[in-house]
């Protein structure tokens, strides 16, 4: 078994010329753990979910990151910035899915970025999203919705969480049906 990010990359991988949106990659120096960056989803970008770096000042688009210090930092102006950009280019490329993975903490400080996201979801277009497992105003907005469906790697079986993705993505368009 994998994590939600993990099955979302092995079942869209195939498909990313069809595909916008973004996913978090999470960085490590020495095998440690200091940040997580916005990577957007591309044919040509390598869809890696976890990469060691020599040192985190050479990194752009973060999102949360160890500092020279040791504080946790947030980056807020990456959501209001790239974000927003590659949410917005996912839509108007006609992508026939924009991702979002992941939605968690920092967005709610994020206006413009939440906006963004709203719209894709009241917009008539695919939207497939990793929601990190907390509360928050943000967060539990998305969850009330009653036009999605929230699988919980938790409390679902496995398999049948990868037959929802994959029914999913045939609702798209990316996989055949027959």
């Amino acid at each position: 078994m994998c994590g939600k990010s993990t099955l979302i990359k092995r079942e869209i991988e195939p498909y990313l010329y069809a595909v916008g949106g973004y996913f978090v990659q999470r960085l490590f120096c020495s095998g440690k753990k200091i940040g997580f960056k916005m990577v957007e989803v591309r044919e040509q970008v390598d869809y890696t979910l976890n990469k060691e770096i020599d040192s985190i000042s050479k990194e752009t688009d973060l999102v949360v990151y160890l500092s020279e210090s040791g504080r946790q930092e947030s980056c807020i102006e990456t959501f209001e910035k790239t974000g927003v950009a590659i949410l917005e280019r996912g839509y108007r490329e006609g992508k026939k899915l924009v991702l979002m993975d992941e939605l968690g903490r920092v967005e709610q400080h994020a206006p413009r970025f939440r906006n963004m996201v709203e719209m894709l979801l009241d917009a008539p277009i695919f939207v497939l999203g990793v929601l990190k497992k907390e509360k928050n105003p943000f967060l539990d907005g998305i969850r009330e919705r009653d036009d999605l469906l929230v699988i919980d790697l938790d409390s679902w079986d496995y398999q049948e969480a990868v037959e929802k993705v994959r029914e999913f993505l045939s609702e798209t368009g990316l996989i055949d049906k027959s």
